[in-house]
């Protein structure tokens, strides 16, 4: 029968920790994360650790910080445990030694002998008659004197699935369809390494069964994989969970998503100051759509309209200016305080580490007002602010635009007089005599204030001039002026 009820839906993420949480291995995260909880289910966290030399610690600690950040919490797994675990499939070797063995003695599955010149000559072969390798089977065959002369000579062995070797094997596919798979082309697979370490496939398959899991969401490049697993299961008795494959996330170039195209994992992106609820929501739209017009997402109306009912079977393009504007829309919509909680959280990892408020520096919550229209992301934040905490840098087009003004050096000393004396120092008093000066002088407005925006900036685009010169403060502001006038514009009358 088909774990498929309700309230027994169970999914699971299984990654390989061999390096960074991918967008395409995120996307898989996120639509079992909203199968789980728009149908009240288990989203359980499987760590498939079976490639020893590729695995690492630190990867697994990316991967589950890369998770949290998203906001995609587990209810089995890694670091909060469960009635399935562990959940770590090295931790689960008796596991799939006992079922290994079941197999064995019910004669599903039997010992290999073969060396590794004989499987490489027969691949040869192979290639030379321009056919597609396939394990003959031979194996099959030995019986217990035979055996027991290998094992004493010290042959290593495998144990391989006995498969069928007719008919196919058919996947039924609630994104693709179904899918049928010549068994002749599957051959006796191997299941557990003379290392003793079980392959890909069976401890998939084990882990699914063990764990209870009634859905499998994972990428279409798994596909292939899928009939083996199956194959697996009905040799132990079990009925299978129900499959879903996801198209492939590729490139503008329609080449699969790679290093190539720029960022590619979860923490890149949020090392350049993507907010998580833009990237969830772009990468949900990566083979799903709700209405195919409908673009910004809540993670609480995602929850309530996902189903995989909607998600198409076509690959998806990955389109980084769609997700900046989606990134820069999330920003500006966020309530100030949040936003600057946010940037509490990601300037740490910035040159502004340590520098917003005390010592007379402004903090990151006087500033937010002046820039959030700006921001497309938190990395924004630190180019549009970075003069109030650092040493004035000038860009060079600004210095050049402020050295070829003949006119600023008296422009900026008409400003520096209006900051000097203007009461009460508030942007408000300072846009309202600036406006007035620029007036009486019959210079328009934004001619009078470049060279000030230069002058305390170093830079041709700030947040508003106004703003900007009452949260610098009276003495700093003048400062900077005059510093320009004194080292820039020495011997200008």
């Amino acid at each position: 029968m088909e774990r498929t009820d309700k309230a027994g839906v169970r999914v699971r993420f299984a990654p390989s920790p061999t390096g960074h949480l991918h967008v395409g291995g995120a996307r898989t995260a996120l639509y079992n994360w909203l199968l789980a909880r728009s149908q009240g289910g288990t989203f359980v966290l499987r760590i498939e650790d079976t490639d020893l030399e590729r695995s690492t610690e630190q990867a697994i600690d990316q991967i589950v910080d890369g998770l949290q950040w998203l906001g995609l919490d587990w209810d089995e797994g890694p670091r909060i445990g469960g009635p399935h675990g562990p959940y770590r499939q090295m931790e689960r070797a008796g596991l799939y030694a006992e079922k290994a063995d079941g197999l064995l003695a019910d004669r599903k599955a039997y010992r290999c002998y073969c060396s590794a010149e004989d499987l490489d000559a027969a691949r040869s072969q192979a290639r030379e008659k321009g056919e597609p390798y396939i394990y003959d089977g031979r194996c099959q065959r030995l019986d217990g004197d035979t055996e027991a002369v290998f094992r004493e000579e010290g042959r290593q062995s495998v144990i391989r699935l006995r498969t069928p070797t007719t008919g196919n094997t058919v996947v039924k596919d609630l994104v693709h369809g179904e899918v049928s798979f010549e068994n002749v082309l599957c051959g006796d697979f191997i299941l557990v390494r003379s290392s003793g370490v079980p392959t890909y496939n069976f401890a998939v398959a084990v882990d699914d069964i063990a764990m209870g899991i009634t859905h499998v969401i994972r990428g279409d490049d798994h596909l292939p994989n899928t009939p083996k697993q199956l194959m697996v299961m009905a040799a132990m008795g079990e009925e299978p969970p129900q499959y879903a494959h996801l198209p492939l996330i590729l490139g503008t170039d329609r080449a699969p998503l790679s290093k190539r195209h720029g960022d590619v994992s979860v923490e890149e992106f949020r090392e350049h100051g993507y907010v998580r609820e833009a990237l969830c929501n772009y990468l949900a739209l990566l083979g799903w759509s709700f209405d195919g017009e409908t673009t910004l997402f809540s993670m609480e109306e995602l929850v309530e309209k996902f189903s995989l009912e909607r998600v198409g079977s076509t690959a998806a393009v990955f389109d980084r200016v769609k997700l900046l504007w989606m990134n820069g829309s999330y920003i500006r919509d966020m309530e100030p305080i949040e936003l600057a909680e946010r940037l509490e959280e990601f300037l740490p990892s910035t040159r502004l580490a340590g520098l917003p408020g005390g010592e007379g520096r402004p903090e990151i919550a006087d500033l937010v007002p002046l820039v959030q229209e700006k921001l497309k992301t938190l990395a924004d934040f630190v180019e549009l602010t970075d003069f109030f905490f650092l040493p004035v840098e000038f860009e060079e087009k600004a210095l050049d635009k402020l050295l070829s003004n003949g006119e600023a050096p008296a422009l900026l000393r008409v400003a520096a007089g209006i900051i000097a004396e203007v009461e009460p120092y508030s942007s408000e008093a300072i846009e309202a005599a600036m406006r007035k000066a620029a007036e009486d002088m019959q210079v328009k407005l934004g001619k009078f204030l470049q060279p000030v925006r230069i002058a305390v900036s170093g830079k041709m685009v700030t947040p508003g001039m106004f703003e900007t010169l009452s949260v610098l403060g009276r003495e700093e502001s003048l400062r900077r002026i005059e510093h320009v006038l004194s080292k820039q514009f020495k011997g200008h009358s």
